[in-house]
């Protein structure tokens, strides 16, 4: 069940509950919990497990400089990266870190 993020309304602190998608409270509603008001706040973190994120090769890094020695590119001069090595030999070639 995922788990949503809300304020205390008095003391302002976080906590995150548990909801189905179908009964979680629109951001911005509160609840009640025993003495407790708590309201609903947007998600600013994404529970997202990187080691199930599949990357698809090759594509065009929007985030390299053009040009890039090491990396055939496209019509605009933007690097293509062919697999999972060869990104990692381009990053570590220019000093470069993965942003996930």
């Amino acid at each position: 069940m995922p788990l949503y993020l809300f304020e205390d309304v008095t003391t302002e602190e976080r906590v995150r509950l548990a909801y189905t998608m179908a009964d979680v409270p629109s951001c911005g509603d509160t609840i009640a919990m025993g003495d407790t008001e708590y309201r609903r706040l947007p998600e600013t973190d994404f529970q997202v497990d990187v080691g199930a994120i599949r990357w698809k090769y090759p594509y065009v890094s929007q985030s390299l400089p053009r040009n890039l020695d090491g990396c055939k590119t496209n019509r605009q001069g933007k690097p293509i990266i062919e697999s999972r090595r060869h990104e990692a030999n381009v990053a570590a070639k220019h000093g470069y870190e993965r942003d996930y």
